[in-house]
């Protein structure tokens, strides 16, 4: 596991970041996103899915409450799930993550999944985001080498 740190010092950084993620990842892969409330997540795995090609009249919103969203439309198909009000990996059960990672065919995105990694393994990339201004924020990443350094680039 390889750990970098990158400064976006706007939301066309962030975006831009997201953009050389969805060209870097593959079907199977795991990107977990951490970070506070207002950290960007959400608006990450947005860029994310405009990268992997949901076309812009989808939208891409949090899955707080519905707990997961599928983008069929994405290649590879994404999935976004948000772990935030959950507090026991049995309540994973019912979302089916690991089977949508066994099967290798999505690539899923996890916000607050840091805690479930027992359950869902290891993840191909952990990102933290941390807001340092208004728009500005921090990405912590750690990941798979070539993928941390292909965002590095």
């Amino acid at each position: 596991m390889t750990e970098a740190t990158i400064e976006l010092a706007n939301e066309a950084a962030t975006e831009a970041l997201a953009h050389a993620l969805g060209a870097a990842l593959r079907a199977g892969d795991l990107v977990i996103l951490e970070g506070d409330l207002g950290a960007g997540k959400t608006f990450f795995v947005g860029a994310l899915a405009r990268a992997l090609g949901v076309p812009d009249d989808v939208p891409v919103q949090s899955p707080t409450f519905a707990l997961l969203h599928e983008y069929p439309e994405a290649t590879p198909p994404l999935v976004h799930s948000d772990l935030y009000r959950l507090s026991d990996p049995s309540e994973l059960d019912e979302l089916d993550l690991e089977a949508l990672l066994r099967a290798g065919e999505h690539v899923v995105c996890v916000e607050w999944g840091e805690r479930f990694t027992s359950v869902l393994g290891e993840p191909a990339l952990l990102l933290r985001l941390e807001r340092t201004g208004g728009h500005t924020r921090r990405a912590h990443l750690r990941g798979r080498e070539a993928l941390v350094r292909t965002l590095l680039a």
